[in-house]
């Protein structure tokens, strides 16, 4: 006894064999990491692991296009330098602003943190950030500003101190 299969039976056996990979396929990218783990950790050094943060970054150097320095008005005098540049893509962000003095020189650096596998926005993100600088106690003179590779200057006129001797308080009545 022959069987005869019709054309529009094999067709759904196909479409359901299809169907079937497909789903196989995509259930098998939702794994977690951590179910084919078979460490014999205890509780307490699990919830460590889940608490540090395993994910690499790629360290860069801002874009820096403008800065501009203001000297507040007060006394001593303060100062403080807007740094404007861009980002280049919506998941690089800035990471550390560092500020180091040598002689007559702010040498500021800002560097950015990008994780290493993320998929990004494509888009330019720009940003302004407003860095103080500890000029109190300076001497009166010029002074340059470096924010990665952008160069400004400042004066100071008079000596960035308070003098608080006891002989410039008034004498007690």
């Amino acid at each position: 006894m022959k069987r005869r299969i019709d054309n529009s039976s094999l067709k759904t056996v196909k479409l359901v064999t299809i169907l079937f990979m497909i789903f196989t396929a995509a259930l098998s990218g939702c794994v977690d990491n951590g179910q084919n783990n078979t460490d014999n950790r205890t509780d307490d050094s699990a919830n460590e692991s889940q608490n540090t943060g395993t994910e690499e970054y790629i360290y860069g150097v801002a874009n820096i296009e403008n800065i501009e320095i203001l000297t507040l008005e007060s006394f001593p005098v303060q100062i403080h330098v807007i740094a404007e540049g861009y980002l280049p893509d919506g998941c690089t962000e800035i990471d550390e602003i560092k500020t180091e003095t040598e002689g007559n020189t702010f040498n500021i650096n800002i560097t950015t943190k990008r994780p290493k596998e993320a998929i990004c926005t494509q888009a330019i993100e720009s940003f302004t950030k407003t860095i103080p600088l500890e000029v109190r106690g300076l001497s009166a003179g010029n002074y340059t500003v470096n924010v990665n590779g952008v160069n400004g200057s400042f004066e100071l006129a008079v000596d960035n101190t308070l003098d608080e001797t006891p002989d410039a308080m008034p004498p007690e009545q």
